[in-house]
């Protein structure tokens, strides 16, 4: 049986190399030990002491970084010891001075022009004038810069007006006000105003031939109803009231205990497009009643009289229907436009209407009567010729607190929508001047 034998061959013929082995291993662990450890010494150092790569690397960058700030810094420096351009100059905007103190220089002066000192182009060309004060921050806070200035007015220039020149248009406006005021006094002496029934207006000159009143209008008073016209402290004017069938029936015993001395009463009309004569439906009775309420009569007649002989006709229908009464007051002549409608008179001219008026009277005052003639300012100033009609008198018709009309007359009807006892509707009440009765 050799089994012993074999089994020590083996085992200890092997034993050695397996220790060279172990030796290698050794050996080279501490190799790469020691390696190691001198890297990790060389690390350290560069770490500690900046000689690194990146090290070097930031060192190189911060560098770089420092020339290009010192080559700015150079090149700023360079464009503002070569510019003579001041803070001011630079102010593009031209905004409002804080206070700072300003030479004499016109370097320290904006004229609107900003200039690239680089390129030379012109980046903003304004038009602001360069002998312009500057704004402090105390006058944009009042309001009183040329861009926020809401109290000076600017031409159409932009130049600010001053405040001598704003004084000076306001006195110029007074003057002009003035002279206007004076004109129209003026105009007064010379001329009078008409509105015509379309709304327009014409300035009618003053006919010096003809007499003007010498009515002193401040002494009219009102006393309500009425209009009352004082002389020496005393009433001399008679007050009155128009009556026709527009008023239906009247109480004149009322009437006449409101104050009233005497109505003019309508007698009668000529239709406007028929031609035909009318009598007012209550004439009669308002004839008959204001005669017994003792009240002084005037009548009138609404004429559309195309010729002298029409005009002659109806005087004669108004003198039958008065006929057997008193009447004091005066008989007038009314000849008006109609309203929104055309009337046959339209078709005369101021001489016929002239010649109409003046034959109606004519016929009137042959019977012993007083004749007058009716209208407003229109009809009197420019439909009929008052120098032909001056020996008549006049029953002005106008609702104001003064009557405007240049020449003499008797009558004055300064209210048409006035309210008295006696009559329901509206009444027109008259002042006369004078007391025709007497």
């Amino acid at each position: 049986m050799k089994q012993h034998d074999d089994y020590y061959e083996e085992e200890h013929g092997s034993g050695s190399k397996i220790t060279y082995v172990y030796m290698a291993l050794i050996m080279s662990t501490v190799i790469l030990g020691v390696t190691a450890l001198v890297f990790w010494a060389n690390q350290s150092k560069s770490k500690s002491d900046g000689s690194g790569y990146a090290a070097a690397v930031a060192q190189k960058e911060a560098k770089e970084a420092e020339a290009t700030q010192r080559q700015e810094a150079n090149a700023s420096n360079r464009v503002i010891e070569e510019s003579k351009l001041t803070a001011n100059d630079l102010d593009i905007w031209t905004l409002p001075d804080t206070g700072r103190e300003k030479n004499n220089s016109t370097s320290g002066k904006n004229n609107g022009t900003v200039t690239n000192q680089t390129t030379g182009e012109t980046v903003i060309d304004g038009s602001s004038n360069s002998s312009d004060k500057s704004t402090t921050a105390d006058e944009l806070t009042n309001g009183k810069t040329s861009v926020y200035d809401m109290t000076t007015k600017e031409d159409v220039n932009g130049d600010k007006k001053s405040e001598s020149d704003k004084d000076k248009t306001d006195k110029e406006k007074d003057a002009d006000e003035d002279d206007e005021e004076e004109d129209e006094d003026e105009d007064k002496e010379t001329r009078i105003q008409v509105r015509h029934a379309d709304g327009t207006k014409e300035w009618v000159d003053i006919n010096e031939d003809i007499p003007r009143n010498k009515y002193d209008f401040s002494k009219l008073t009102y006393q309500k109803p009425f209009m009352n016209y004082y002389e020496d402290g005393k009433p001399v004017s008679k007050c009155g009231v128009d009556i026709s069938a527009n008023q239906g029936d009247v109480d004149f015993g009322k009437l006449k205990s409101a104050g009233c001395d005497f109505v003019m009463l309508k007698a009668g009309a000529r239709g406007y497009s028929s031609g035909n004569i009318v009598s007012d439906a209550n004439f009669q009775d308002n004839l008959k009643a204001a005669k017994k309420a003792g009240l002084d009569i005037g009548v009138y007649f609404c004429s559309q009289a195309v010729s002298k002989s029409e005009a002659r006709e109806e005087a004669d229908e108004l003198l039958d229907a008065i006929s057997g009464y008193s009447v004091k007051y005066p008989v007038a002549f009314v000849m008006e436009n109609v309203d929104e409608d055309m009337a046959r008179i339209e078709a005369l001219d101021m001489a016929d209407r002239t010649q109409v008026a003046k034959a109606f009277m004519d016929r009137v005052e042959d019977a012993g009567y007083h004749p007058m003639i009716y209208g407003d300012k229109e009809w009197l100033l420019t439909m009929v010729d008052m120098e032909e009609l001056q020996d008549y008198d006049v029953w002005f018709a106008q609702d104001s607190d003064e009557p405007e009309y240049p020449y003499a007359f008797g009558m004055w009807q300064y209210d048409s929508d006035a309210s008295i006892k006696g009559i329901t509707g509206d009444a027109a009440l008259i002042m006369s001047f004078k007391d025709y009765a007497k």
